[in-house]
């Protein structure tokens, strides 16, 4: 649905309800869109929601329901779209209504080419008399039987003068997704004249043989009411073969236009233009027509309608024809009563000389009386060439869209795993064009943390590959989201279950240790869920941190990995293999960085540190406030 007819719903409720009331009903609505574009497609959902929010706020004061304002609403757009011009189609589309209703389907033909992905509902009406008709209404929409007779009742006052038109529902039905409702029009129906008899078949004209017919209209065809083709004129036949006769239409053709079933109803009742593209391949040449003389006339005598031209070699067609053109025809359904058939009066829509030699027609092959050699030779597009080609742009920019989505979303996924592979800053400078070696940064200041699963050497030898797989995975995707959670940062490490991470690097922070410390108290409570796939118990863990400085940078081209050096590491790695399951054991510089913070610190004694000798260490034991319970947040998996 286009912005155009929910600008008319806004202007008309802003200029009689007043602009508090009109953001107080698109607010009711859920409707967050302050103004609207006109060639801009919204949902069409708005209207509904628009009816049932203005029935709620101005029900009691108009004493209208959501359907009065759908009518109301209709109403609106008539009125509105005088802003644009389009009143000027509407005054010189028909002499009488019944004329305007009649080629309703015509108007939306012309109006697609200035909105290309308008869905346009199908008219068609029926038992007219003097005093009204039957008005036809088929669309894909719901729930707009209201808005279309609020734009009848307006069209109707407004440009034709009428007075008094009665608008009544006989039918609603929905079949096949699609809404059918069906519209008994009271109204002074001036401009309906009884049908007068066909000009061809008044029995003292003179009668007009087959020959002279089809030389008139060479693409024509006529259809019997089983939707056989039973009579083709030469150009057509010279063109495609004569397959043609004697098969089902529907077969033969699509229907392009009007948006509806290809069957022998929607020729009787609708009186629009019709365009089908033979879906047959042409001929790689014409082929020489052998017309057969025939007297047979349009009176009707109760004789059979004779095969009149036929094609002396069916040998031509093209092995391949994906990139020939379709025949493509446009032109009336004209029902003869006196023999029962339809005869379609067409002539080809051709878009210069070159498409007529791939197609395999030459100027004799065109119809006299219309403008098709003009067309052919300047190379003028007709219309509906115009809107196939502006079909296919559209179609193209639909999968250009498409292709642009999944673009963004694998552009998306890449920078989720880049910055997996390596810090979120890191990565934003990788991408706006820095080198590698220029990532390397020396920080005074960080705190690393090493951790382990006390005994998984020994169950790796106990256990199948696939246990020990769930295992480390649990630990991960526990320990993964209290990364999230403390804002620290994971390394990547080679030890089947060694867990890695840092504060302070890549973003520098002034208090680095007091989140990976509260990071290591919680890793204690989820490891706890975790349980030896070897004997059902407790798993534990061991857990060392050392605080100081470090530098850090990616190393590596085509798998570059973002990497921590210095003692600083070797330290804390070491803290972590002295340690005690269950326990976070931490160096004296990670204990004057929690001076005066809310943990818990014990000093251990003095440990053999490989490389360093006697070292004083400590326990980290808790904090001062009882620690939050993080069942909720982890889930072993």
């Amino acid at each position: 649905m286009y912005g155009m007819l929910l600008e008319s719903i806004q202007h008309y409720l802003i200029e009689k309800y007043g602009e508090e009331k009109w953001d107080e009903i698109r607010e009711r609505a859920g409707i967050s869109d302050h103004i609207f574009i006109t060639h801009q497609r919204y949902s069409e959902s708005f209207l509904k929601k628009l009816a049932e929010a203005a029935e709620e706020i101005l029900g009691e004061e108009t004493s209208m329901i959501s359907d009065d304002f759908m009518n109301y609403f209709g109403s609106c757009f008539v009125k509105f779209f005088s802003h644009y011009g389009y009143d000027r189609i509407i005054r010189v589309s028909g002499r009488h209504l019944r004329d305007f209703l009649i080629g309703i389907d015509n108007l939306h033909e012309h109006m697609r080419f200035g909105y290309p992905k308008m869905q346009s509902p199908s008219f068609f009406c029926e038992e007219e008399t003097s005093a009204g008709l039957t008005l036809h209404y088929i669309s894909k929409r719901k729930g707009f039987m209201h808005y279309v007779i609020g734009q009848v009742q307006e069209i109707a006052t407004s440009f034709y003068n009428l007075a008094e038109i009665d608008i009544k529902i006989l039918s609603n039905e929905i079949k096949n997704n699609t809404t059918h409702v069906v519209y008994r029009l009271g109204f002074d129906n001036s401009g309906y004249r009884p049908p007068c008899p066909d000009s061809l078949t008044i029995h003292d004209k003179r009668s007009v043989s087959i020959d002279i017919f089809f030389n008139i209209f060479p693409f024509s065809f006529a259809l019997s009411c089983d939707m056989t083709v039973n009579m083709a004129g030469h150009g057509i036949i010279s063109t495609v073969g004569n397959r043609i006769v004697g098969n089902d239409v529907r077969e033969l053709f699509t229907m392009r236009r009007p948006k509806a079933e290809f069957t022998w109803e929607t020729f009787m009742t609708r009186h629009v233009m019709f365009e089908l593209v033979c879906s047959l391949p042409t001929l790689r040449r014409p082929t020489i027509a052998m017309v057969h003389q025939s007297s047979f006339n349009f009176q009707g005598n109760g004789t059979e309608c004779p095969l009149f031209v036929s094609t002396e070699n069916e040998n031509y067609y093209e092995s391949t024809m994906s990139n020939k053109p379709k025949l493509h025809l446009k032109g009336m359904m004209k029902y003869m009563t006196s023999w029962n058939k339809i005869l379609y009066i067409c002539s080809p829509l051709i878009g210069g000389v070159e498409e007529m030699m791939r197609i395999g027609l030459y100027m004799n092959d065109l119809g006299l009386h219309d403008t098709s050699h003009e067309m052919a030779l300047s190379g003028i597009q007709p219309l509906p060439q115009l809107e196939m080609a502006r079909d296919h742009e559209f179609d193209k920019g639909k999968a250009l869209e498409e292709n642009m989505k999944k673009l963004a979303q694998e552009r998306k996924r890449s920078e989720e795993l880049l910055c997996r592979m390596m810090p979120k800053a890191i990565a934003d400078r990788l991408k706006l064009g820095g080198k590698a070696v220029e990532t390397c940064e020396y920080f005074e200041s960080v705190t690393v943390m090493f951790s382990y699963l006390d005994g998984f050497v020994a169950i790796c030898s106990q256990v199948d590959a696939m246990e020990i797989v769930n295992l480390v995975n649990s630990m991960f995707i526990a320990f993964d989201k209290l990364t999230e959670l403390h804002d620290v940062y994971k390394f990547e490490t080679l030890g089947d279950a060694m867990y890695m991470t840092v504060s302070g690097a890549p973003v520098k922070k002034a208090r680095h240790a007091e989140p990976i410390s509260a990071m290591a108290l919680d890793m204690l409570e989820a490891v706890k869920q975790l349980k030896n796939p070897a004997n059902d118990k407790p798993m534990t863990v061991t857990i060392g941190m050392h605080s100081g400085p470090v530098a850090a940078g990616l190393v590596g081209e085509k798998t570059p990995q973002y990497c921590l050096f210095g003692d600083t590491v070797n330290i804390a790695s070491r803290l972590r293999t002295t340690a005690l399951p269950m326990r976070v054991h931490i160096s004296e510089a990670t204990k004057k960085c929690l001076e005066n913070t809310e943990f818990l610190i014990e000093f251990r004694g003095v440990v053999e540190l490989k490389g360093k000798g006697k070292t004083r260490t400590y326990w980290l034991t808790g904090k001062k406030k009882a620690p939050n319970k993080i069942h909720a947040i982890i889930e072993m998996e």
